[in-house]
């Protein structure tokens, strides 16, 4: 609730242009547009004619999130509650990942039941059976992940046969959802891999920039490193207001003038689920790199050198000054940049990789039509036209 609550007041706070975004909308925005001159040869001409739409719809997770329950954890990830804190305790599935990390109860007539699964056992609250390994991940995955992936709030199913009668009947299936508190981005960008995958092998061009849009968002978020810890904004540390001033007020003043904004080529990616694990694990090693060095500064310079206004739209609003924030900048040295950097190459990357992947489909023609920036329809993979995946 903390977290969606920051988001919320950020949102509302940018809509209202009363203070700095929450990589914000204008490095989003940007690092999509500058993945476009990564891609080779026969993607170039495509993407190209629809580099306003890709830019432009770069926003559209974050505009989403307040409205689609399962969207704001597709942005981050806290590495602090998974395991030792390393990508190396995640599970590699995305299932496994959610057995481990949820509860799971039958809900009969009369009670609600833990279950759970251990060394070939499957345990309905004080009750046990056999059940081969391969059967209960065949049932959990088919009955209480893929409803759970659906948004639905109700899991209707029932129990593996081959244990069905051992158990009082299950009317139906909760979740007490403890992982989806804690973010499951690099999870979900291996999803948006699968699907951008698939939009390219139909040829669905529509649904190719939508993905290719928000899959640039989702990335970017990766190579932010407060995406990746509980102190997202440094609520814990008395570092409020540090996501914002990483993320946004960094770019927004030096991006163009100092970054350096050619990455070369988009390269082909082997392990989808290992690169995106590697851009958290390299993300949450910065982590406290960014929090000491602002806490630092703030230290040392007179409280009256770190808050300026400035007129924005109209309004006066608060933010750090631009001398505070380039100081800050250099004590990070290269660091934003370098991160900037690699979310352009791995942007571009993932959409070459789809590409690939998808057999190397032709480009041109019929296909590479452009999609005004303004059409923000798109089909979703189960059917329904609206917001979120």
């Amino acid at each position: 609730m903390k977290r969606r609550l920051f988001f919320l007041v950020s949102f509302v706070a940018f809509v209202c242009a009363s203070s700095y975004v929450v990589w914000g909308f204008y490095a989003h925005r940007e690092i999509n547009r500058l993945a476009v001159f990564t891609m080779p040869s026969e993607l170039a001409g495509f993407y190209k004619r629809n580099q306003i739409y890709v830019s432009t719809h770069a926003v559209d997770p974050d505009k989403r999130r307040y409205a689609a329950s399962l969207e704001g954890p597709r942005h981050y990830i806290d590495m602090e509650r998974f395991g030792d804190g390393t990508v190396d305790a995640l599970p590699l599935e995305f299932w496994e990942f959610h057995d481990k990390f949820t509860g799971l109860y039958c809900i009969t007539q009369t009670d609600s039941l833990e279950v759970s699964y251990d060394d070939g056992k499957i345990n309905v609250g004080s009750k046990s059976a056999e059940l081969k390994t391969y059967d209960y991940e065949k049932w959990y995955q088919k009955n209480i992940f893929k409803s759970y992936r659906y948004e639905l709030d109700t899991l209707q199913a029932a129990l593996p046969q081959q244990v069905r009668a051992e158990f009082d009947p299950c009317i139906r299936f909760s979740v007490f959802d403890t992982m989806m508190q804690h973010g499951v981005l690099p999870y979900h960008m291996v999803d948006m891999q699968r699907y951008l995958t698939s939009a390219f092998k139909k040829g669905d061009v529509k649904r190719i920039l939508q993905l290719s849009a928000e899959m640039g968002h989702y990335i970017g978020d990766a190579t932010v490193p407060l995406h990746t810890t509980t102190n997202y904004n440094g609520q814990e540390t008395g570092q409020r207001g540090i996501h914002a001033f990483w993320e946004s007020r960094i770019p927004e003043l030096f991006a163009e003038a100092d970054f350096d904004v050619l990455v070369g080529k988009a390269s082909y990616i082997v392990d989808k689920p290992a690169f995106f694990k590697d851009l958290i694990r390299t993300s949450h090693e910065r982590v406290d790199s960014v929090l000491l060095i602002e806490a630092d500064l703030r230290r040392k310079l007179p409280e009256a050198e770190q808050e300026c206004y400035e007129e924005r739209l109209g309004r006066i609003v608060r933010v750090p000054c631009t001398a505070f924030t380039r100081a800050y900048y250099n004590r990070l040295d290269g660091m934003v940049e370098d991160r900037f950097r690699l979310a352009i190459k791995s942007v571009g990357s993932s959409w070459y990789t789809a590409w690939v992947d998808a057999g190397r489909p032709a480009m041109e023609g019929d296909l590479a039509v452009t999609v005004e920036a303004k059409d923000t329809t798109f089909t979703r993979r189960d059917g329904l036209n609206g917001r979120g995946h």
